[in-house]
């Protein structure tokens, strides 16, 4: 059975990612932004064999930071760390790991 066959999520298996340090520098990079308390459900994959993607929930407890202070991360993201297409997901209330990975299976 093709990669494929089974969703487009399949798609990205096997694209490494370029330039990118996927655990501490991103990570450390997204906890260190003012106002948040807590980054979670983190994933980091290659879209292809030059950009790279990533989703986060990024929790603010004192409320939404407006679109601007989105748009200086996401650039953050792209110029520190080589990621091209970022989606962040803001969150006042934390709540808890979404994702069905363990802890040690998600960056």
């Amino acid at each position: 059975m093709p990669a494929w066959s089974s969703g487009a999520i399949d798609l990205w298996y096997g694209v490494r990612l370029l330039h990118v340090d996927p655990g501490k520098a991103v990570r450390g990079y997204l906890e260190s932004v003012e106002g948040v308390a807590r980054v979670h459900d983190l994933h980091i994959w290659g879209m292809s064999t030059t950009e790279n993607a990533l989703t986060a929930r990024l929790v603010f407890p004192h409320g939404f930071p407006g679109d601007a202070r989105i748009r200086e991360i996401c650039a953050a993201l792209r110029e520190r760390h080589g990621i091209a297409h970022p989606t962040i997901q803001v969150e006042t209330v934390d709540s808890g790991n979404c994702c069905v990975l363990g802890a040690d299976e998600v960056t």
